[in-house]
């Protein structure tokens, strides 16, 4: 007599072999091994495991409901890039998860195949969670799309006319007028953040100065705008083969000096500069 673990076994081997010779509606019938090509590369499956998720892409091709494009050889053909399509049948075989330096590429095949699941979990990796804070970011402030592609068209100027394997580009974001007064003793010694003068006051030509570094200009923006703007810059360059790093600074052009003397003193000077800031995008 059979036991019951016995007749549980037979009873799975009854539902795969149905599951296996089924014939949907439209007539189109897999066998329970399923051949893949996708984008060239060479897998092997089962009908269980492909239909895993039912609201899935793979469970939809494979539910008999849709014609399947055969290559040459009799493999289900599926026009996408199969590099990393092996972590997609891992995970639907036994939940498997990808290699940490695989997570983004592996998240976004989950996302086009309609894993759910996975694109859940992969989502929480911080690399993917940035990410998707700078797409957010770029769909709330559609200009800093508009300066990245402005940067990337001064950058390929800029590696055209050298050999360099380096470049850098200096924005500036607006920003009231900030100065620093210093004071140059005949000894050599300066002394920061003087007493601006009256006289530098009074005189309006500083009025109107311009920051000579800055080749792109950004508008005004919140220090979170900044960072976020800034963090944005950096995802897109990586896209684009760029490694970019972000270095503050300030302008410090001199845009006023005035020589002065005090009782028993030499003669001193005192100039002032221009304390903006500014940021320059150092590429590689």
């Amino acid at each position: 007599m059979p036991t019951s673990h016995t007749v549980s076994a037979v009873q799975q081997t009854e539902q795969v072999l149905t599951m296996a010779l089924q014939r949907p509606r439209d007539g189109t019938s897999f066998h329970f091994v399923v051949p893949l090509n996708v984008g060239g590369r060479h897998f092997t499956s089962t009908l269980p495991v492909l239909r895993k998720y039912e609201e899935s892409m793979l469970a939809a091709m494979f539910s008999g409901r849709h014609l399947v494009v055969k290559d040459k050889d009799d493999r289900y053909f599926i026009e996408r890039d199969g590099a990393n399509f092996g972590h997609i049948l891992n995970f639907l075989r036994d939940s498997r998860l990808p290699p940490v330096d695989k997570a983004k590429d592996v998240y976004h095949e989950a996302l086009y195949y309609g894993i759910t699941p996975l694109a859940d979990i992969l989502r929480r990796h911080r690399t993917i969670h940035e990410e998707e804070e700078v797409a957010r970011w770029v769909e709330q402030c559609p200009t800093a799309q508009e300066k990245a592609d402005e940067i990337a068209d001064l950058l390929q100027k800029k590696f055209a006319d050298t050999l360099s394997r380096k470049s850098r580009v200096v924005l500036q974001f607006d920003q009231d007028s900030h100065w620093e007064a210093v004071r140059h003793k005949v000894s050599g010694e300066s002394i920061g953040n003087y007493n601006e003068p009256y006289d530098f006051d009074q005189d309006k030509g500083h009025k109107d100065h311009k920051c000579p570094l800055p080749e792109i200009a950004m508008g005004e923006m919140s220090e979170h705008e900044k960072e976020k703007t800034l963090c944005f810059f950096d995802h897109f360059f990586e896209k684009l083969g760029y490694k970019m790093e972000v270095v503050p600074g300030v302008c410090r052009e001199a845009v006023w000096s005035q020589q002065v003397s005090w009782p028993g003193e030499e003669v001193d000077s005192i100039s002032v500069y221009c304390n903006k800031q500014i940021y320059t995008l150092a590429f590689t």
